[in-house]
């Protein structure tokens, strides 16, 4: 399974959205930055699945083609990358309705050409078998060389058509989540990862971002 989804992934991308392009937001190189990644629209973002994120009044929201596939079906994800790099420490910060489904996956420190980084997400919804005492998790992983791992996960509860605040954040080598400013998942990666764009993935998941904000030691 793990294979299936590497290669969905290195296809969207060999579809042309790693050629260079401009970026679209102030380039900060050597200073702290703070950045609204919604303030721009879709002049900040590349995507192989630019149809399934529309930007609209101060807002993005984004689908997936269908609600109930598998986890490697391409129709079941709907990928959006940054224009821009972010390194140092970073802090991804967001309010997002969940309006069907609940998986939403941030990668940062993430290469392409490696497929090797870091990867934290709400996570999927339980299986109709699940055990009773079984609950819904978020969950940090480590991509090495297309082999994912996961490191860290902790009970998250998703409402449909509730705000949720979370936060995905890089502090020198640990890497964390938070919902509601509170921490609930931690993973220390020794040396960390290269720095790499920000990218969002959705899974069997309609949303609505309310506000996303990155702030990095440094982007360009």
């Amino acid at each position: 399974m793990p294979g299936q989804v590497t290669r969905l992934f290195k296809h969207i991308f060999r579809l042309g959205i790693l050629l260079p392009v401009a970026i679209a937001i102030p380039t900060t190189c050597g200073a702290a930055a703070v950045v609204d990644m919604l303030a721009g629209g879709d002049a900040d973002w590349r995507s192989p699945d630019a149809g399934h994120w529309t930007f609209s009044d101060g807002e993005l929201t984004g689908t997936s083609s269908v609600f109930d596939g598998q986890k490697t079906d391409p129709a079941a994800s709907a990928f959006l990358v940054s224009k821009a790099i972010f390194g140092g420490d970073i802090s991804v910060s967001m309010e997002v309705t969940f309006e069907v489904g609940r998986y939403l996956g941030i990668y940062i420190d993430f290469g392409q050409d490696t497929q090797t980084g870091m990867w934290m997400a709400t996570g999927h919804a339980l299986s109709a078998d699940a055990a009773d005492n079984e609950v819904e998790r978020a969950y940090i992983k480590t991509v090495e060389d297309s082999f994912w791992i996961v490191r860290a996960n902790a009970e998250l509860n998703v409402n449909a058509g509730e705000a949720l605040s979370l936060r995905f954040v890089r502090k020198g080598d640990d890497y964390s989540v938070w919902s509601e400013g509170r921490l609930i998942a931690t993973y220390h990666k020794p040396g960390g990862y290269p720095a790499g764009p920000l990218q969002l993935r959705l899974v069997n998941a309609k949303v609505r971002i309310h506000q996303l904000e990155v702030r990095s030691d440094w982007m360009k």
